[in-house]
């Protein structure tokens, strides 16, 4: 026959096991997303395009038609990629058709609020002053 403490370590058991599963359970499908990624970068080659005073990314390969003609002017129908879901000017076939080729990268942020100098350490790696060349 069981004791009150025996029955209640029982239940304490329980519920932390139920605890930890249910913690741990919205968790499992990442565990294979993780698996899944690359553990060496593949590129052998980075090109940079660098346009000062070039156009925008809206006008280029990072569109945002639903915000309205006052924020992204005429271009405003991107067309589909090669690549599920992505999407770059209309001005843009060519690229269109080869974006399973290359990569976007449509975020960068950066403590600088002047663009010469954010521009710099992109470009080099380094901060202004920083007694690197």
């Amino acid at each position: 026959m069981r004791t009150d403490s025996a029955a209640a370590t029982s239940r304490r058991g329980f519920l932390r096991t139920g605890l930890a599963a249910g913690v741990a359970l919205p968790f499992l499908p990442l565990r294979n997303l993780f698996a899944a990624l690359p553990q060496k970068p593949s590129a052998k080659a980075v090109i940079q395009i660098w346009m000062w005073g070039g156009p925008s990314h809206l006008d280029t390969f990072d569109p945002k038609p639903a915000a309205g003609n006052a924020y992204c002017g005429p271009l405003s129908a991107p067309i589909a990629t090669a690549v599920s879901g992505v999407r770059i000017c209309q001005l843009l076939p060519q690229l269109a058709k080869q974006a399973n080729s290359y990569s976007l990268s449509r975020s960068m942020t950066h403590g600088i609020n002047a663009h010469e100098t954010a521009s710099y350490m992109v470009q080099t790696g380094h901060k202004p002053g920083d007694g690197q060349v």
